[in-house]
């Protein structure tokens, strides 16, 4: 089975946004039964938060997730959009909501992305306020592929270790992570952040960002790449409209568990609010 993250540059407009998907796509080549990771705000992105808002759907239905459907059943793989901005019920916020789509097209999983992105960063943007405009999500997610369990995450939540401790308890063998991370702290954090996460719980870690200068003139990192639990980087596309793509191996997966036990020595178990 190949982990496929696809690296895009979207736009405010969800035509050209879905095409480029589609030309990424046929790019990568999927076989079935293939994973595959679209960005953060895949099919919206640089025109503000209220233009993201303006696409809201409701869970389980609208045109996005129409083609997401479409998309997985052409190709007969796991599609996880890295984001799609779905209806709350809240007038002026939505969340912020990764969609895992099956090789029939069914929706089996969503995740309301739990972490905020409420920060100062020294960039052309400075100040981020994700709350403005967006609802947090409260629970954990994940999906099965057959024998294989996947955990889902979206970009901020790289920084909070316990979401992948917690989603390791939960017997996850792969996470995936969608992002929008911008270039100054992609550039001092995201690659040694990424590693880690994979290297402290012992899983695959694939992550699919956007790249380059935006609409809005919010600039980001690219260097979409996935992370073997080893913690070595087995593909990483630092820029361009492109795929990553690496093999998925059950075998080295059982091998650093084996060897190396870390869930066994831990001293403290996190629990989880239900």
């Amino acid at each position: 089975m190949k982990l496929i993250a696809l690296q895009m540059t979207s736009n405010g407009v969800v035509e050209d946004n879905l095409l480029q998907a589609e030309r990424l796509l046929q790019q990568a080549d999927p076989a079935a039964g293939d994973l595959v990771l679209l960005p953060e705000n895949f099919a919206c992105y640089g025109g503000g938060d209220k233009a993201y808002i303006s696409i809201a759907e409701y869970l389980g239905k609208g045109p996005i997730q129409t083609w997401l459907s479409q998309q997985a059943k052409l190709y007969g793989i796991y599609l996880v959009a890295g984001s799609v901005p779905t209806q709350s019920q809240e007038q002026h916020r939505c969340y912020t909501t990764s969609l895992a789509f099956s090789p029939t097209g069914e929706l089996l999983q969503h995740y309301h992305k739990l972490h905020l992105f409420d920060v100062e960063v020294a960039d052309n943007v400075g100040s981020y306020r994700e709350s403005d405009s967006f609802v947090a999500g409260e629970q954990l997610a994940w999906f099965d592929m057959g024998g294989i369990r996947v955990g889902m995450a979206i970009c901020f939540d790289l920084r909070f270790p316990y979401l992948f401790q917690l989603l390791r308890q939960q017997g996850c063998d792969i996470v995936l992570l969608p992002a929008a991370f911008t270039a100054l702290t992609g550039e001092a954090h995201w690659q040694a952040l990424l590693q880690a996460r994979a290297i402290e719980n012992e899983l695959y870690l694939v992550a699919a960002n956007q790249t380059g200068t935006h609409e809005n003139q919010r600039q980001t990192w690219g260097h979409s790449m996935i992370i073997d639990p080893w913690g070595r980087c087995l593909d990483l596309q630092p820029s361009g409209i492109v795929p990553a793509r690496a093999d998925f191996n059950p075998q080295l997966l059982q091998q650093v568990r084996d060897r190396m036990p870390v869930p066994l020595h831990g001293q403290l178990q996190l629990g989880w609010r239900e």
